[in-house]
């Protein structure tokens, strides 16, 4: 297994315009040989898999997660693939479902006009008592959308000759006809704008009105020759009566997005194709009903793990690592028709990941705090894995310590398949296909951000109004109401529990001006002080970011109104 640790933990200041750069055509050799190259005339397939609150502990591969594996949920397909290909061990999504869709669309960080979603739902999920409030979101009705004007991967796509097909969970569409006519897909089989499935299993030969009618027709319920040959080959340690029992009972999702995905491949082989399998799994509804029976019985029998060890969570993240095991094995045993001689694995570009972190309740996120809905690493991290069947698209054995972030995929899928730059709408996502290719690439970036202008508060979370920086080893983060920094070491401090902003002050003077100015480059919009609060008064020496404007004072006092943005505050510099 090769490793990049030595070169990457010292990091990364994302280029606030960077733009695609076309991939030139292949040599003869790379068209014709055994380990064809990239794009060209043979444009890599690419197949996209998001998993859906898919943490990044729930692996049992230990390679996407700094060797933290879960000891008792079971992903043999995403093990191989991560020993096969490049795993990724400081990927980055957003704090929740929405936000990350939108990134991986778009290519852009959430304050961005043509993205602008940063929750699910709105930005006042803490209740009217908040000393803040959170700006609108999405559309004008406040509906968690994207406009019509955003211009998704799929149309990048499309617009470099590739068929499309977004299969499950979209989300993030006012209706579901908009994924088809604005936002770049040819094919939409199961998305809508719900953010869960509703239910796992079909009734009847149809799913729940959550799920898009299109998938209905892979929801006929299983047959003796459906179980043989695509439930038994991927199965571990499953009773093989509990497998057979499956026969005559309702179709799970997963499967049904599995077959979807499948069929989507076949009719569209003989171009390139960009297929987005978006799961439902592993979201809630989570309980025996939603299980697949075989793999809750698998799990009912199994001794408990380190940390939660729900059974019927177990079913839903190994029938979603099943989905892949079946998406993968096609690809490895289909006749490419644009390459005779070869598989489509050998032009082809899979690539998984999760939308945010695990659910505190199912899964264990340790050693990161927090969970999902937070802007703690165990709400932003994620697994993400590249594999291919052609080692000049993905350079296997490899794991990589690059920080990376949801939006790079976008520029790299449009990267790999040769998508023109677009100077007038330039991305905020880098280009990792020279990561997934050569084991020698560098990222020339220095930081990542995250923007929440907003609470989501409840039972287990209680996130406030923040921005966060992550550069080298160093997570800075601001917090809106206290007008106060925490700085974390996560190089010797993953799991964010030594704040270590009264020790270095020119750190957080450095990241915290890096901050201020991607705050005004995007033009971020920040909570408000809420209506019947007191107006705010402090005394400030150093920089304040609001409105849209950097402004520097020298021991002025502000007064911050009720309806006014709270700035973020930094202190001029120490130690000089």
């Amino acid at each position: 297994m090769k490793n990049r640790h030595a070169r990457r933990l010292g990091l990364l200041t994302l280029p606030v315009a960077l733009t695609l750069t076309a991939v030139g055509p292949p040599s003869a050799a790379q068209e014709t040989g055994a380990g064809a190259g990239r794009p060209g005339a043979q444009r890599p397939n690419i197949v996209f898999v998001l998993g859906d609150d898919f943490g990044w502990t729930d692996l049992s591969s230990p390679l996407t997660n700094q060797g933290n594996p879960n000891d008792y949920y079971e992903t043999p397909a995403l093990e191989r693939i991560a020993a096969e290909g490049t795993a990724f061990d400081n990927a980055y999504a957003s704090p929740n479902c929405a936000p990350t869709r939108a990134a991986l669309l778009t290519g852009l960080y959430a304050p961005r006009p043509t993205n602008n979603i940063y929750l699910v739902d709105n930005l006042n999920r803490g209740g009217d008592d908040t000393l803040l409030v959170g700006p609108p979101q999405g559309l004008p009705d406040e509906d968690v959308a994207l406009p019509a004007e955003a211009v998704t991967v799929g149309e990048r796509l499309q617009g470099a000759g590739y068929t499309t097909g977004y299969l499950g969970k979209f989300h993030v569409a006012a209706t579901p006809s908009d994924i088809t006519a604005q936002h770049g897909f040819d094919e939409n089989i199961g998305g809508t704008h719900a953010g869960a499935p509703g239910a796992y299993h079909a009734q009847n030969g149809t799913f729940v009105q959550q799920i898009g009618p299109e998938l209905d027709a892979f929801a006929a319920d299983y047959t003796q020759q459906y179980v043989d040959e695509n439930i038994k080959p991927f199965s571990h340690g499953t009773d093989p009566a509990a497998v057979d029992a499956l026969v005559g009972t309702d179709k799970h999702v997963s499967d049904a997005l599995a077959d979807a995905t499948i069929d989507f491949v076949d009719r569209n082989k003989d171009e390139p194709f960009f297929a987005f399998l978006s799961s439902y799994a592993v979201h809630t509804p989570v309980g025996d009903k939603q299980a697949r029976a075989d793999l809750l019985a698998k799990y009912r029998a199994k001794s408990p793990g380190a940390g939660p060890s729900n059974a019927a969570y177990g079913a839903l993240v190994e029938g979603l690592d099943q989905t892949v095991a079946r998406v993968v094995e096609h690809l490895e045993t289909t006749a490419d028709p644009r390459r005779p001689g070869h598989v489509l694995a050998d032009n082809t570009v899979v690539v998984f990941t999760g939308d945010n972190g695990g659910v505190g309740k199912f899964t264990d996120n340790g050693p990161l705090r927090g969970e999902k809905g937070t802007l703690r690493e165990g709400g932003l991290r994620v697994p993400l894995i590249a594999w291919s069947g052609n080692p000049r698209l993905v350079d296997g054995g490899t794991v990589d310590h690059t920080p990376v972030y949801s939006a790079d995929l976008h520029t790299t899928f449009a990267s790999l398949a040769g998508a023109r730059k677009d100077d007038v709408r330039p991305l905020d996502g880098a280009d990792l296909s020279g990561l997934f290719a050569d084991a020698t690439t560098e990222l020339d970036r220095d930081a990542l951000y995250w923007h929440l202008p907003g609470y989501l508060i409840d039972d287990a979370r209680d996130q406030h109004p923040q921005s966060v920086i992550r550069s080298g080893r160093w997570k800075l983060i601001y917090d809106y109401e206290g007008r106060s920094w925490e700085l974390y070491d996560l190089a010797a401090d993953i799991g964010e529990s030594h704040d270590r902003a009264d020790d270095e002050p020119q750190v957080v003077h450095r990241l915290g001006h890096k901050l201020i100015r991607w705050l005004d480059k995007v033009d971020a919009p920040l909570a408000t002080l809420r209506e019947g609060q007191a107006p705010l008064s402090f005394r400030v020496s150093g920089e304040t970011y609001a409105d849209g404007r950097v402004s520097r004072h020298r021991g002025e006092t502000l007064v911050v109104e009720p309806g006014e943005e709270v700035p973020v505050v930094l202190a001029g510099p120490t130690g000089h």
